[in-house]
């Protein structure tokens, strides 16, 4: 699988444009009858991606062409960026410690995100997203960095246990990454363990 290749799918009649992947799930746009795609051209707005599991998509999928991503669309869609990281099951986003910091400093602190400015978006205690909030560096973030801003900005919105923390690729907002705060396992049910 590529960026850009353009599949016909068995559960839609549009093109399936692919914009992101990896070993468990796939970020892709749509083409429209007027032969507009949904996300590129829309920079101004705010989204979240299509996506679903990699194998589904690979089984339901046949490969009908390609059309390499733009300099822009690669400036927003940001393809070079983990889809999620800072996973764990040790902590959780409002129960850190002292020994869970130590723990998140020493395995997250050296793993960079090729970014110096993102948003990240929390959960409400009914489960849907609350505004997002620009976190940013003067140099690359690291994981560690943006794990301390999440559990900051996630405690102020929701008080509730969660299971485990984690960081889920939304889309971009104000032409920036977009980021889910969320558990251990994504709210997308993609990831099983």
């Amino acid at each position: 699988m590529q960026l850009g290749e353009i599949y016909k799918t068995d559960f839609d009649d549009r093109p399936f444009r692919v914009i992101g992947f990896d070993a468990y799930e796939i970020f892709y746009d749509c083409l429209w009858s007027d032969n507009s795609w949904t996300f590129s051209g829309n920079y101004k707005r705010k989204t979240i991606f299509y996506r679903m599991s990699i194998d589904l998509f690979k089984s339901k999928s046949k490969l009908i062409g390609h059309q390499e991503l733009t300099e822009k669309e690669s400036q927003y869609f940001r393809p070079d960026l983990p889809m999620r990281f800072g996973r764990t099951q040790k902590v959780n986003w409002n129960s850190f410690d002292s020994h869970g910091i130590d723990y998140l400093k020493s395995e997250f602190a050296n793993r960079i995100i090729n970014a110096d400015k993102i948003v990240l978006v929390p959960f409400g205690r009914k489960g849907g997203y609350s505004k997002g909030v620009i976190i940013e560096s003067r140099s690359d973030l690291t994981e560690f960095e943006i794990i301390l801003r999440a559990k900051e900005i996630q405690e102020s919105i929701n008080d509730q246990v969660s299971t485990g923390v984690g960081l889920y690729r939304l889309g971009f907002e104000k032409g920036l990454p977009r980021y889910s705060i969320g558990e251990y396992l994504d709210r997308a049910g993609i990831m099983k363990k």
